[in-house]
């Protein structure tokens, strides 16, 4: 076998896997997909390495990382945050806003307190062209209840164990010496732990049974109803990048609400879920 054969060989077994994954859902077995997984981050790094001297080649390379990492969530059906994470940093690359911050929202519920995903996601977000501001009632509620939306799941379950333990110690050295700082020190832990407990259990909820979005078109026309003969709600279009939540979906359509509240209608293939 030539050296030229043997290089090209990882390529077309990699290529082959692609063609019979199209054909087979979850066809992937475990070398598979490291394979597909080793080649991906691979093209990528030749991208990233080709990037000022070669555009178009790098180009080729990050579609061809995308394929890959693509190829491995869907046949694999694997839902991993690291594979979300660099599928998000290849569609950066490529220009695609809207996949980018799809799959780094994606990503973020598995590995929340990566500060590299963190950093990346506020940056693609800055590089979209709507700047939607939060309406004020979430603002309002972003500033009292700072500790649900500034810490992290891991963070307020670690504290509301620390103070559900201390609530305990408290309330039981309190029945040992019925010192009043004891009982008043008990019922703060306790008041503590009923907040934290309650902010992660509605994280729970709402990502249970709230869906969000991305907009995934390099721009869309947000109308009144769920056709396109309906009139367009903003004088604007909608770009690429935008989040939203979900409010109802009908056959094609998803019913969505952005960031400051206003709602309208957009084609269910212009989006993404998270």
């Amino acid at each position: 076998m030539t050296g030229t054969m043997k290089k090209c060989l990882p390529t077309l077994l990699v290529t082959l896997a692609l063609l019979a994954g199209s054909i087979t859902a979850n066809a992937l077995d475990k070398p598979t997909e490291w394979n597909l997984y080793r080649e991906a981050e691979s093209s990528f790094r030749q991208a990233n390495e080709l990037l000022r001297t070669d555009p178009a080649k790098a180009k080729e390379l990050f579609e061809k990382a995308a394929l890959y990492f693509e190829t491995i969530q869907r046949e694999g059906e694997i839902e991993n945050g690291r594979l979300f994470y660099n599928l998000g940093n290849t569609y950066f690359r490529l220009g695609n806003l809207g996949k980018a911050i799809l799959n780094y929202r994606k990503a973020e519920k598995f590995i929340p307190n990566d500060i590299n995903l963190q950093q990346n996601l506020s940056y693609a977000r800055s590089r979209c062209l709507d700047k939607i501001e939060m309406k004020p009632q979430t603002q309002v509620l972003r500033t009292l209840f700072f500790w649900h939306f500034d810490l992290k799941g891991a963070a307020r379950a670690w504290l509301l164990t620390v103070f559900f333990g201390l609530l305990w110690l408290f309330a039981g050295a309190y029945l040992l010496t019925k010192k009043t700082w004891l009982r008043w020190g008990a019922l703060g832990f306790a008041v503590l732990s009923l907040l934290l407990a309650g902010s992660l259990g509605m994280e729970a909820y709402q990502q249970s049974h709230l869906r969000a979005g991305v907009i995934l078109e390099k721009e869309i026309v947000g109308r009144k109803g769920d056709s396109s003969t309906f009139e367009p709600t903003f004088k604007d279009p909608l770009h690429m990048g935008v989040e939203f939540a979900l409010v109802e979906e009908r056959k094609g359509w998803f019913h969505i609400e952005l960031a400051d509240g206003r709602r309208c209608w957009i084609p269910e293939s212009a989006a993404g879920l998270i």
